[in-house]
């Protein structure tokens, strides 16, 4: 079986903005991939109303090898306790599928569930070993407390994790802000735990409120301050500030960054490790972190092609 795009780059790859489209309708399936945004993900699960989520499979299949370029095809199944999940993750597994979204996960048991019988549709399908990833919902409170052994002992497909502030909201029984103080707790030990596991930084649940541009970008920019690497949209008009707040510098950031990244690189070469730039200790860490700076903030002006 053959495959329309390229393999994801998952080092490298952006992920500042996750677009969802209903998988029960076509047309947005087809529109999804046209917002720029660096993951869409048709959803099987909260967007699918339950008489249709069964037939919601054969759309969404169908869409997956119809997108272009470096976007991430994801889909969003639908959580184990429904009993659908096994039937989705066999209905849409396939060459052109790049990462499966499991929602509501408050056991390592429903990961490696999926992984397992992952390994198994890629060896029938003739699918390299791995190539669907997997990235889990932190969405209830026995998520919550469990989300430092989820991310310590995720099996190898996990990138990182998603905290799904709008359920976890409910759960807790708390309404949502702007300035999102209620959520401090649950997202900065989401953050920790996805690093604790040696994963990638995690993503953030979306801002609910469409016509609030400016909350959005204010929102969004304390996402990134707390250690998330991208967020949920809700509407393709989201997907532009997004990708800007979590990628842009000032002309001052981006200099320093450069003076770090060319400075470590030209004292490495000559067997250092650690230097100072501007007075300041700078070590791999430092350097790794002023990198991926410069490379989210050149996906600016060269965002991939759709």
């Amino acid at each position: 079986m053959s495959r329309v795009r390229p393999p994801v780059d998952w080092e490298r790859q952006p992920l500042r903005s996750l677009l969802f489209a209903p998988g029960n309708h076509p047309r947005r399936l087809e529109k999804v991939g046209e917002f720029g945004s660096d993951v869409i993900v048709l959803d099987l699960e909260d967007a699918v109303a339950n008489a249709e989520k069964v037939a919601a499979r054969e759309p969404v299949r169908a869409a997956l090898s119809t997108y272009t370029g470096s976007v991430v095809v994801t889909v969003r199944v639908n959580g184990e306790s429904t009993g659908l999940m096994e039937g989705d993750v066999e209905a849409v597994a396939s060459p052109d599928l790049d990462c499966l979204m499991v929602p509501k996960v408050e056991s390592l048991d429903t990961l490696e569930e999926v992984s397992t019988l992952l390994d198994r549709l890629e060896r029938e399908a003739g699918i390299p070993e791995g190539q669907i990833r997997l990235l889990p919902i932190v969405e209830t409170a026995v998520g919550l407390v469990r989300c430092e052994e989820l991310a310590l002992s995720a099996p190898s497909r996990v990138v990182t994790m998603i905290f799904g502030l709008g359920d976890f909201s409910v759960d807790i029984g708390v309404d949502l802000t702007r300035k999102a103080t209620e959520l401090l707790y649950g997202r900065s030990r989401v953050v920790v735990a996805a690093r604790a596991g040696g994963l990638r930084a995690p993503i953030d649940g979306p801002y609910l409120d469409i016509h609030d541009d400016e909350g959005l970008v204010e929102n969004t920019l304390l996402s990134r301050r707390l250690g998330f690497q991208g967020r949920v949209v809700v509407y393709p008009g989201q997907v532009e500030p997004v990708q800007r707040a979590f990628s842009e510098l000032t002309p001052e950031e981006l200099e320093q960054a450069r003076r770090v990244v060319s400075a470590f690189e030209e004292a490495e070469s000559s067997g250092l490790a650690s230097i100072q730039v501007d007075g300041r200790f700078i070590d791999y860490p430092l350097y790794y972190r002023a990198r991926r700076q410069l490379q989210l903030h050149e996906a600016l002006v060269a965002p991939h092609e759709t």
